[in-house]
């Protein structure tokens, strides 16, 4: 984490000096009519995991934690766009582990129980996007897509006086979505952007904002901003509502 953030601000004095002014083809509307262009965004992403579990009891695993125990993760988005025109592809990975230890009451009597949470997860959206309003400095596009949710679940522990136990789950969810991305030139270097969406299927409901401040670069972009990622379930063994959180910095580009 340190090496990105790092590797970010060493970038951006040579960002500022080769920046350039608005205009070049875009992803997300601001594309060429008469051809296709690729885009993709690489980001570290300080996600926390929260939510609340079947049993009423809170999850909060802060992003010092998820960066302690991440074994493996991947963050990143890939856009094709042509006029006004645009399918995407957002993806996450992750493969966390967490531990409790507590002391509950049963009939009476006080147990100690421990638990080992080995999370695996794989996020993605996919979608289409239309622009239907653009002016001088503000472009903004419906989207329309799915959300796919895939979850393994993998709890081995002890209780006091009954011995170990291990339960082993996976699950996935489908959740069409519906949204709205725009984008605001500030001037000619900085703009915002900025998406939400709602939907709703296999999960009760699911919902995601995100808003991000960013530079143009003579090649690439450079994007910070804030990531809030929801759902609401009625079905899961393991989870009422589960949510991933944080602030994110990362490059994007297009070819």
């Amino acid at each position: 984490m340190r090496r990105v953030l790092i590797l970010l601000l060493l970038s951006f004095p040579f960002c500022v000096a080769q920046a350039q002014s608005s205009g070049r083809p875009e992803t997300f509307g601001g594309s060429l009519p008469d051809r296709w262009l690729l885009g993709a965004e690489v980001y570290l992403w300080g996600a926390s995991v929260g939510g609340e579990s079947r049993s009423g009891d809170n999850i909060d695993i802060g992003f010092d934690e998820l960066v302690k125990d991440l074994e493996m993760g991947f963050m990143g988005t890939l856009a094709a766009s042509r006029n006004e025109w645009t399918v995407f592809a957002d993806m996450i990975y992750l493969n966390v582990s967490d531990d409790i230890r507590q002391t509950v009451r049963f009939r009476g009597d006080l147990f100690r129980v421990g638990a080992d949470i080995d999370l695996e997860g794989f996020v993605s959206t996919l979608g289409g996007a239309y622009r239907f309003y653009q002016s001088d400095s503000t472009r903004l596009n419906l989207t329309l897509g799915a959300r796919y949710l895939d979850l393994d679940v993998d709890v081995t522990g002890r209780v006091d006086r009954f011995g170990r136990f291990r339960i082993s789950r996976s699950g996935s969810v489908w959740d069409g979505v519906i949204g709205l991305r725009g984008k605001t030139d500030l001037d000619d270097r900085w703009y915002l952007t900025y998406y939400a969406d709602v939907g709703g299927g296999d999960s009760d409901s699911t919902w995601q904002a995100l808003a991000a401040v960013n530079y143009r670069c003579y090649r690439y972009d450079i994007v910070g901003g804030y990531r809030y990622l929801k759902w609401n379930f009625d079905r899961s063994p393991y989870f009422d509502d589960l949510d991933l959180s944080g602030f994110f910095a990362g490059v994007k580009f297009s070819f």
